[in-house]
């Protein structure tokens, strides 16, 4: 084979390995902690776990939202909570609080709305990986459609090169009403088909900059976060009270807390 050709060919191997998309990675390699999110580190909230794996954890694994276009009530201040599930096979659960401000469906509106997700995820070999979510849709009322979906039912955000399958999952919020799906024909079969998402508007849980920092509020026991005062006005997110979205308008009513669902899940 002469030079030019071997050049040729060699140059053509080169541009066309180039040019096939890398495969990713399952899971996420970016978080800072393994084994030793178990018994090191400050534990504020004494449940095992170091705070700063639980807020690596709940930072990276935290949702991308797909709010349709219709939608009016956005504005939220997210938190969470993190607990051990088994050190045996190294899984957690993260427990995000959404706590709109408001639900503004014409009919039935109401202020705030204690929507949540709730991630199992495990570490194994320098990576975790998303196991199933929990996704509160209208959860304990006439029309829950919360529903357990396992790590291949869900979507995910590959727009980020950090992300892969079992990595931060993609959320569909229904209109005005916040109740979250795995997929748009899902949404659109919730609450007796009264739910609607669209691709319209994309919003990670926390819109701010620090991403959850600060945000931990423990546990019901031992309680790192509960009196949040905003605007004036306070809610308190782990006592057995109504949920106002710091807001309380005497038209509307107030939806009932997060106590009752952390409860359930063991938070």
């Amino acid at each position: 084979m002469s030079r030019g050709l071997r050049t040729a060919v060699v140059s053509l191997g080169l541009f066309l390995a180039l040019s096939v998309p890398v495969a990713r990675a399952d899971g996420l390699s970016v978080i800072p902690y393994g084994d030793n999110c178990w018994g090191t580190g400050t534990d504020a909230d004494q449940d095992g776990l170091n705070d700063d794996c639980e807020y690596q954890l709940a930072k990276w694994f935290m949702p991308l939202f797909w709010f349709d276009s219709g939608e009016s009530g956005m504005a939220r201040r997210p938190y969470y909570a993190v607990k051990s599930q088994a050190f045996a096979t190294r899984t957690v659960r993260i427990f995000y609080l959404d706590t709109f401000f408001e639900d503004t469906g014409v009919t039935t509106g109401h202020d705030g709305d204690p929507e949540f997700q709730i991630f199992e995820v495990h570490y194994s070999g320098g990576r975790w990986y998303l196991d199933q979510a929990y996704l509160s849709a209208h959860r304990k009322s006439a029309c829950d459609s919360s529903a357990w979906y396992a790590f291949d039912q869900l979507e995910y955000d590959l727009s980020d090169s950090r992300n892969g399958y079992r990595g931060w999952p993609v959320l569909y919020m229904a209109e005005d009403k916040h109740a979250a799906y795995n997929t748009l024909s899902t949404c659109d079969k919730g609450c007796f088909s009264q739910d609607y998402c669209s691709r319209t508007t994309a919003q990670y849980l926390d819109t701010t900059a620090n991403k959850l920092a600060s945000r931990n509020v423990g546990s019901t026991a031992v309680q790192l976060i509960n009196s949040v005062v905003l605007n004036g006005k306070t809610e308190r997110l782990l006592d057995d009270v109504e949920f106002t979205g710091w807001d309380d308008q005497w038209y509307r009513p107030n939806s009932q807390g997060y106590r009752r669902h952390l409860n359930d899940f063991g938070f």
